[in-house]
């Protein structure tokens, strides 16, 4: 009988230059900086999403990105949460910001209407 196949994984392992530039980007913003328009408008939406615990405290997003630079749009993980405002609908991962859409509930009560 034919062993069954794991679910391929993508695992990324970021470039420290990115990690380093996340980092300055959170210090900014605990300095009180907010990114701009251009800055989101060029930011990948996140929609259907939930917050997953890292190890160590830390936190991370899984949902449906569209537009994201490296990836073909679809369910992916991000990297850890540096800062977010849902409020203002956006999160800052290690890697780059994420536009917020609707979280995972919304989206379900939505297709129920």
């Amino acid at each position: 009988m034919p062993r069954p196949q794991a679910p391929e994984v993508l695992i990324s392992i970021l470039p420290r230059e990115t990690v380093a530039a996340g980092l300055r980007e959170a210090a900014r913003i605990r300095a009180g900086a907010v990114p701009g328009a251009a800055e989101l408008a060029n930011a990948p939406l996140l929609t259907g999403w939930a917050v997953q615990p890292m190890p160590g405290g830390l936190v991370r997003l899984v949902g449906f990105a569209s537009g994201h630079p490296l990836l073909q749009d679809g369910c992916i993980t991000t990297s850890a949460i540096l800062a977010a405002d849902e409020q203002a609908g956006w999160v800052r991962t290690v890697s780059r910001y994420y536009r917020l859409g609707p979280r995972l509930g919304e989206v379900q009560q939505c297709s129920r209407q």
